[in-house]
């Protein structure tokens, strides 16, 4: 028990040397002190509802202020589209028949004028329709010449006037079967005075091939488009405008044209045709502009921007100047000027734009004066 005791006592004398020990340096180590702190920068900070900011701030970033304006502008209108074929400009050139290509004249980039000779296809279906008009014709001249002797020899009462009707019917007749015959030889592309069974493409309009789906010996069938030509010199744009923007829209206003893939000058068309009618889904009307332009580089099928230059001002509008308008939280957002030192964020609904100042359908009143330079600064600093 007395070992115990003394055991005990030796613990406990130990606990306590620890205590004190911890309790020492606890009192007696000095705290780590702040890190130092650098100069304090020069930057706007929130105040409540207010961005505040120093006269320095303001002289270095060169906030400055103009009134929310009241007036007209012509509103533009930025949309993209695709570039299309004009259908007067472009046409479908094919066999028609079937028959074997014998020669092959013009391919894809050859500049061609109308009439002509792209290819040529061999085709027996063109030589007996050829053939028949060969025929046709011999007899209507035998007919004709028959007709003309019975109505002298009936005059001369030496024939029956019913021979001389019978004659003229036959003669009629003849004459109709050689219609028909080289009708037929029309219709199948052909020609009355050509090469018997050799079909003669050729072009109806002037331009460059884009598309040649046959090569030298294939065989063809009537339904093939063998080439397609088109006049690149003017071309379509295709839009797809909301409801809300078309009526600002009318036939004959200006538009900039510029490929969306480059960056090269725009080119300048006019509007043809607003749509009548709304797509239920999109909300949209088409509207269709015409580029006519020699040395354009536009491509059917491309994407390009357009911006519309619209003749129907805005009347009585409140506008401010683009530069004045940024955006926070995906909204339009300006800085409104509380005092000298302060600015208010606000957000803001816009209306129809002009390439330098943007209507403003709500959120400002007339007497409100607004940051037009510096505002980048302002938002970089707080709306991180």
């Amino acid at each position: 028990m007395k070992n115990l005791a003394q055991r005990l006592a030796v613990i406990a004398f130990g606990i306590g040397l620890t205590s004190a020990a911890v309790i020492y340096f606890t009192h007696s180590e000095p705290k780590a002190s702040a890190q130092p702190k650098g100069e304090k920068r020069d930057v706007p900070y929130m105040d409540g509802k207010w961005i505040r900011y120093s006269p320095d701030f303001a002289k270095r970033q060169q906030i400055e202020f103009a009134a929310a304006a009241e007036g007209s502008l012509k509103p533009m209108i930025s949309v993209t589209g695709t570039v299309t074929f004009d259908p007067e400009r472009v046409a479908a050139v094919g066999s028609r028949i079937a028959g074997r290509v014998s020669r092959l004249y013009k391919i894809e980039g050859d500049i061609v004028k109308a009439g002509d000779l792209l290819a040529e296809i061999e085709s027996a279906d063109l030589g007996q329709a050829q053939a028949s008009v060969i025929a046709s014709r011999a007899h209507a001249e035998a007919a004709t010449t028959n007709e003309k002797r019975e109505a002298e020899l009936a005059e001369a009462k030496i024939s029956a006037h019913r021979d001389a009707e019978l004659a003229k019917a036959q003669a009629v007749s003849a004459r109709a079967d050689l219609t028909a015959a080289e009708q037929r030889v029309r219709a199948l592309g052909g020609t009355l005075d050509g090469a018997t069974g050799v079909l003669r493409l050729t072009t109806p309009i002037a331009g460059r091939v884009i598309e040649r789906n046959v090569t030298r010996g294939q065989s063809v069938e009537a339904t093939l488009t063998a080439f397609r030509v088109a006049d690149l010199n003017r071309v379509w744009v295709e839009l797809a405008v909301f409801e809300g923007q078309l009526s600002a829209i009318h036939n004959g206003d200006a538009v900039d044209v510029v490929a969306t893939t480059a960056g090269d000058q725009p080119v300048h068309g006019i509007v043809a045709y607003v749509g009548d009618v709304i797509d239920l889904d999109t909300r949209t009307a088409p509207v269709r502009i015409v580029v006519e332009h020699p040395e354009s580089r536009l491509r059917p099928g491309q994407s390009v921007s357009a911006t519309i230059h619209t003749s129907a001002p805005v009347s009585s509008a409140i506008s401010i100047p683009l530069s004045a308008v940024t955006s926070v939280d995906g909204k339009p957002t300006v800085f409104v000027a509380h005092d000298e030192l302060s600015v208010e964020p606000r957000a803001i609904v816009l209306g129809a734009q002009d390439g330098d100042r943007v209507e403003v359908a709500r959120g400002l009143e007339r007497s409100d004066r607004i940051a037009v330079s510096g505002v980048f600064a302002l938002k970089s600093e707080i709306f991180r």
